[in-house]
């Protein structure tokens, strides 16, 4: 009983922020909504499956959209089901929608953009494998490995084909742990998932026009945290429209809304906090992130099989909760 109180609590405080906005943007723009605001992992397929199921196939369809990015794969599988569900999609971002987030963007048909909107590089990064030195970052992009090259020439002037092979000796057998054969991939599988979504987006363009967009966002930048405003995005070719006064204004509210759920519970171990939503006119699901006490044992004196004394540590799990199940 308390569970369901718990939920019910949960389902009004989310729907009474959000939904008035979400509905008001719908009755402005005559389409229904999806607010997507979240990391782009494997989870959240089956939770948009689940709002898409909900709202049936419909002819046009508007997905707010705030992410910091996530996986290549995902993101191209996200946007393949979205394509499932309607024939004109219109990806609206008041604020974040970087990396992976950014390639999900390039499957819309068109893009509507906040003053605040940035998008991002979509160069692949790869974690390192096995032990790292402390001061090594966990992921690596492909960009990086790319320009390593290049900096040789330019900052040290290797330019003698001997010693490009050594720069290249280097650089496999001392600096990256991971081979240099899954760089290549990941990169040529990002640009093969940009170009497929792209053509949704810009299907009457000449191949080589599309081709140049992707070089772009792949390797045009010097930062994968490099922000691309809404003018940037309009000069680079992809079709972006600036968001109305009126939109902006229910953009901004949603976007702030959403931060504000989500900032409450940023840091307490004590709580379960909401991490992410997924949210239609008629559907509802969270992402939480639970903390819970777990024992943790400490051994000693491993020859004699010794024990010594426990205490107990927080762990987090992170799931998805849909209202109605």
């Amino acid at each position: 009983m308390a569970k369901l109180a718990t939920l019910v609590e949960k389902k009004w405080h989310m729907e009474s922020f959000i939904l008035p906005q979400l509905y008001e943007l719908q009755a402005l723009r005559g389409k229904p909504v999806v607010i997507y605001s979240s990391t782009i992992d494997s989870d959240v397929v089956r939770i948009l499956y689940e709002c898409l199921r909900q709202m049936g196939p419909t002819q046009r369809l508007d997905v707010v959209l705030s992410t910091p990015g996530g996986v290549v794969t995902i993101a191209r599988r996200l946007a393949l089901l979205l394509r499932e569900f309607t024939q004109h999609l219109t990806i609206l971002v008041p604020y974040h929608a970087k990396s992976a987030g950014t390639l999900l963007c390039l499957s819309a048909n068109e893009l509507v953009l906040g003053p605040m909107a940035e998008l991002g590089p979509i160069d692949a990064h790869i974690g390192s494998v096995g032990a790292s030195p402390s001061d090594a970052p966990s992921m690596i992009s492909t960009e990086d490995v790319r320009a390593f090259r290049q900096m040789a020439e330019d900052w040290f002037g290797v330019n003698r084909e001997e010693d490009h092979l050594q720069v290249l000796a280097l650089m496999a057998e001392r600096v990256f742990p991971t081979s240099l054969g899954s760089f290549y991939r990941s990169d040529r599988l990002t640009r093969q998932a940009a170009q497929e979504l792209l053509y949704y987006q810009l299907p009457d363009v000449e191949e080589n026009t599309r081709q140049r967009i992707v070089n772009q966002l792949v390797g045009g930048y010097y930062a994968h945290d490099h922000i691309i405003t809404r003018v940037e995005a309009r000069n680079l070719g992809l079709q972006v429209r600036f968001a109305s006064p009126q939109e902006e204004a229910l953009l901004w509210d949603i976007s702030k809304t959403n931060r504000r759920q989500f900032l409450e519970h940023t840091g307490r171990s004590d709580d379960e906090g909401i991490i992410g939503l997924i949210m239609s006119a008629h559907f509802c699901a969270r992402q939480v992130l639970h903390w819970a006490d777990v024992p943790r044992v400490q051994r000693v004196g491993m020859r004699q099989g010794k024990e010594g004394g426990s205490q107990t540590q927080k762990i987090s799990h992170v799931s998805w909760e849909i209202d109605g199940e």
